[in-house]
């Protein structure tokens, strides 16, 4: 078994091999695909130096008044805010309901022949409980959710259903609200690649937990991986924007180059996939400043693109002043803070969709 000595070996070789300086390209458009409150390239050049003005000579303490934890990986640095939220979502009863009048749960039923029964006035699965060939499944289903066995219903409706049906997302609903782990985290790029901000968030009653673990030197990304895994216990459900596919895929990837041990994959809730199914008619693109401004109504101000995160950093770490970590930490926060809104209004749709 790795230890926490050889642990940070590797780290400190990945920080030897991560030196190349970040080069932001030429290529990239001063006014395509940029959306309301995104700074455009150059104005990020002129934003990196007057955050380098502002504060040299400043620490990160003194910046974001965090503090260094310490995890069986090694040191890392945390940040915590707390901001007020109103945030609400229908019981669990609703995901019952929701269920037993899934017909397309029973194999051999698909859009076509479910429209047929609702024609006939059979529009629940309890009402085929006595079919003769969907009996047997329609009786499974209604077992199973009079149990309240979310765990297998949860993973029967992934076999019959596309990730982006309204039901996938409300078995989010069997998860308990302090169970909800909102994750964002910001990278040098691809999966080969160092993580450098990994954020959660948690809502405790009504208020909003952010931590955001900031990497003050790459050598403390085993640090930062093993005090986000800690956060994942077996009632937890990560709730993301494309984390299925980036997010956390990437913290195991991370993880494994360290030999760090990651929790079986927890629950997960991908926002991406119901944003896509839901607004998609009403967005120019699904990403997630979009989204913030289409429909939260919420335009950042002056936000630096994730694209641009790389270079900031590497400014970073080649000065040592930690003004570029500012809006690095402040895209980061922002991404996780209005991860919780998409979310209830996600569900707000697919309970009361548009006429």
């Amino acid at each position: 078994m790795y230890d926490g000595r050889l642990i940070t070996g590797i780290a400190e070789r990945w920080a030897g091999e991560a030196t190349a300086p970040y080069v932001m390209g030429s290529s990239i458009s001063e006014s395509a695909g940029w959306f309301p409150g995104m700074v455009s390239p150059m104005t990020a050049h002129r934003m990196q130096r007057s955050l380098m003005a502002e504060y040299e000579g400043c620490t990160l303490e003194e910046i974001f008044g965090g503090h260094e934890i310490e995890t069986g990986q090694g040191a890392c640095y945390a940040v915590e805010t707390s901001d007020a939220i109103r945030f609400r979502r229908p019981d669990v009863s609703v995901l019952s309901d929701a269920i037993i009048h899934e017909l397309r749960l029973i194999p051999g039923i698909g859009e076509v022949t479910a429209e047929k029964f609702y024609q006939r006035g059979i529009r629940t699965v309890s009402d085929l409980r006595t079919h003769l060939r969907f009996g047997a499944d329609a009786r499974m289903i209604v077992d199973a959710t009079d149990a309240e066995d979310w765990a297998f219903l949860e993973a029967y409706c992934h076999m019959r259903l596309s990730p982006s049906d309204n039901l996938s997302l409300l078995f989010s609903l069997k998860t308990a609200v302090p169970d909800l782990l909102f994750v964002d985290i910001e990278t040098l790029g691809i999966f080969s690649r160092p993580a450098i901000l990994l954020g959660t968030g948690r809502i405790q009653g009504s208020h909003m937990k952010i931590t955001q673990y900031l990497l003050r030197d790459i050598r403390e990304e085993p640090g930062a991986l093993s005090a986000v895994m800690a956060e994942i216990t077996g009632t937890t459900r990560l709730v993301t924007y494309n984390g299925k596919a980036f997010d956390y895929p990437f913290i195991r990837y991370r993880a494994g180059y360290y030999s760090i041990p990651a929790p079986s994959a927890p629950a997960h809730t991908d926002l991406l996939h119901h944003v896509r199914r839901q607004w998609k008619g009403q967005l120019s693109d699904c990403r997630l400043g979009t989204v913030e401004g289409k429909i939260l109504g919420q335009y950042r101000e002056e936000d630096l693109p994730g694209s641009l995160v790389p270079w900031y950093y590497q400014i970073y770490r080649r000065s040592g002043n930690p003004g570029p970590l500012v809006p690095i930490a402040e895209h980061n926060r922002l991404d996780i803070a209005n991860l919780p809104l998409i979310y209830e209004r996600l569900l707000e749709g697919c309970l009361c969709p548009p006429v």
